[in-house]
């Protein structure tokens, strides 16, 4: 997911009660100070532009001193496992839906207020963890490079010989994010693996460092075409780069941004009453304002872009992506050495 996309937040202070501390700064049990049940500990690999906001109104609601623990969500998942004899965090918040599937046994499930509310597609059996964002993949392309009589339709066109070498795509074994989004690729153009091999063809030996690289090097038309998350595009079109999204003809898939509490959280009724906070209709009708779609029944698409009923798509399947990651990895790896 998406999350997909993973940024390191510097320390910002939202109120004078409010501690930002990135990864390898002090101990997050450190942050308490005697605060006792006022206290949330959020380990957080979003970005802030969205996230600090509605952690300054939580904390302005409740009275709740919220720690935010910035960092990616490999790194801030891994610290959750580490820790699971003596957790420092309470919430863990960002990264993709596959990665919380994954981290399920270290989650205590909670069935939040909001529940109901969830489209139900969305919905994970137990509560183990909440889809809070969704966001389908997609193709993009740069308007000064690609005409749109000529831009692409659907997945099959990225495997045309008249895109050699103009395609922008990171390292899927670098990037999760692009590893869901040629998953999805490869499931809707009939599951043949054989297409693994064929875009790495079309590629010609070149990738991009990394999903947030690929986008920018479509933006400052390096590249003709890209496959990545519709709000990443969404981001640089907001900020004036010529770029438009396409959404393929076979269809696609959504993928989702995660929230869940921590099995084992010292502070578990603030993290219940953060999750309900974090899910509510309120909350959600904001997330537009950032090119973020919710994950709500009641809550439409952000300004400009189609309902998700408009799209053809499927959720994500995070089991699936779990089951197939080595193998894809290995085709991919066999097909980049020839």
């Amino acid at each position: 997911m998406r999350k997909m996309w993973v940024l390191f937040v510097s320390g910002v202070l939202l109120l004078t009660t409010a501690v930002f501390a990135g990864c390898g700064s002090e101990d997050a049990s450190t942050g308490d100070k005697g605060s006792g049940d006022k206290t949330l500990v959020v380990y957080n690999c979003n970005p802030d532009d969205w996230t600090a906001p509605i952690v300054k109104e939580f904390q302005e609601q409740t009275g709740i001193e919220v720690q935010l623990v910035s960092g990616g969500s490999g790194e801030l998942m891994a610290r959750v496992r580490a820790e699971k004899d003596n957790p420092l965090g309470d919430v863990m918040w960002g990264g993709s839906g596959d990665s919380y599937v994954a981290l399920s046994p270290y989650l205590q499930p909670y069935k939040s207020t909001e529940d109901a509310a969830i489209k139900p597609e969305f919905r994970v059996e137990g509560n183990a963890f909440y889809n809070i964002t969704m966001d389908p993949y997609v193709i993009a392309y740069n308007t000064d490079l690609v005409s749109e009589a000529e831009a692409p339709k659907g997945w099959k066109d990225l495997l045309d010989p008249k895109w050699r070498g103009k395609i922008s795509v990171a390292d899927p074994a670098k990037s999760s994010s692009t590893y869901a989004v040629l998953l999805t690729m490869m499931d809707r153009l009939g599951g043949d693996p054989a297409i693994i091999a064929q875009l790495v063809e079309n590629l010609d030996g070149k990738i991009a460092s990394g999903s947030a690289a690929q986008i920018k090097a479509l933006s400052d038309g390096e590249y003709a075409l890209t496959a990545t998350f519709e709000e990443a595009v969404m981001k640089y079109i907001a900020h004036g780069s010529h770029m438009k999204i396409v959404y393929p003809a076979e269809g696609t898939a959504i993928s989702t941004g995660g929230i869940g509490i921590i099995k084992g959280a010292k502070h578990l009724e603030n993290a219940q009453k953060f999750i309900d906070f974090a899910m509510s209709k309120g909350v959600h009708e904001r997330f537009t304002n950032y090119q973020r779609r919710s994950t709500r029944g009641d809550i439409g698409a952000p300004s400009g872009l189609p309902a998700v009923t408009e799209i053809v798509y499927e959720p994500f399947d995070t089991k699936r992506a779990v089951d197939y990651k080595e193998t894809f990895l290995q085709l991919w790896r066999e097909a980049a050495m020839k």
